[in-house]
């Protein structure tokens, strides 16, 4: 049975409420209190980055999704999802995008946060490691003891890669360094680094200045790898179920509208990402999500726990919030 947290205002005062219960069609996952149509706040503030994997929250805001729950959104850059975590947790932030791996790795060091929304999943082919066309490094076991470059540690980057050699039954030890992604293609030209990680849209300008892929760290394991969240204090959430809920249908209409015409995503997502038009046309495009999938983030918890960077008892459903209508 999965643990399922049900969001009433009052377990504010006493703590999270946790019942063991059947989830939704998915298994699981934390239960909205059912909505009363009064929404307890209707001005938030979103930590984004724009980046096509969050997409949706920028999609929502200009195509009215948001005005049509109530919601008036403020749309505040931030530098990542650990900080977004950060903030939400603080109460800095109401939400913020974040990705799976970083939220699961801080939830279970003692992190006040919950994944209120998942937006996305990886897209086949979206995440490389690349070098300089002239580089030795030809395969994934000529990394071993290389310096790779990667926005930031214990993140989709290093762990996705070590999810794709353990499958492949190898022992690959690269050294990660913190390199922001639109720096990473001249690092790698300048030679600082040997190799960089870079999602999508870096990984189409990579391939425009030259750079040659040396793993593709979608393969595999990694196929549909659930990445993209959007999370909120635990606090925040149990005291705003109703405003929790009418965020996270706004996310996934979004989310459906935007599966269902891909051009017109490919069309609209350079006013969002900056990236020129002509690579938003060939650039591999995340998979939207329009619904939860607690069995898409437990699998990311397992290949946590499988690396050692989260117990083995640890949760994930605990901390992933459900519709209730789901």
């Amino acid at each position: 049975m999965n643990k399922i947290r049900t969001a009433f205002a009052a377990a504010a005062a006493c703590g999270v409420m946790v019942l063991s219960a059947c989830g939704g069609s998915d298994g699981g996952g934390t239960e909205a209190a059912a909505p009363d149509g009064s929404l307890e706040k209707t001005q938030i503030t979103v930590g984004v980055l724009p980046l096509a994997d969050y997409g949706a929250v920028y999609w929502a805001n200009e195509n009215g999704l948001f005005e049509q729950e109530g919601l008036e959104v403020t749309l505040e850059p931030i530098q990542g999802g650990p900080i977004g975590i950060q903030k939400v947790a603080s109460g800095e932030l109401d939400y913020a995008i974040a990705n799976t791996i970083s939220a699961s790795i801080s939830q279970a060091q003692g992190a006040p946060v919950t994944d209120v929304a998942y937006t996305a999943s990886l897209g086949n082919g979206s995440g490389a490691i690349f070098v300089n066309q002239d580089s030795p490094i030809q395969t994934i076991d000529d990394l071993n003891g290389k310096t790779v470059g990667t926005n930031t540690t214990r993140n989709i980057g290093d762990v996705t890669f070590a999810n794709l050699a353990r499958s492949e039954g190898k022992e690959v030890s690269p050294n990660w360094v913190e390199v922001p992604f639109p720096e990473m293609v001249s690092g790698v030209q300048a030679g600082s680094i040997d190799a960089g990680y870079t999602p999508e849209p870096f990984w189409s300008a990579a391939q425009q200045a030259g750079m040659r892929r040396v793993v593709d760290l979608t393969n595999g394991p990694n196929a549909g790898l659930a990445a993209s969240i959007f999370v909120a204090g635990n606090s925040f959430v149990d005291q705003n179920p109703d405003t929790t809920a009418a965020f996270a249908r706004a996310i996934y209409a979004a989310g459906e509208e935007m599966a269902a015409d891909e051009q017109a995503v490919r069309n609209w997502i350079p006013s969002v990402a900056k990236v020129p038009a002509d690579v938003a046309q060939t650039m591999v495009m995340p998979t939207y999500s329009s619904g939860m999938d607690v069995a898409a983030l437990e699998k990311v918890s397992n290949m946590l726990k499988e690396q050692g960077l989260i117990p083995a008892d640890f949760d994930i459903s605990e901390h992933v919030y459900q519709l209730s209508t789901d």
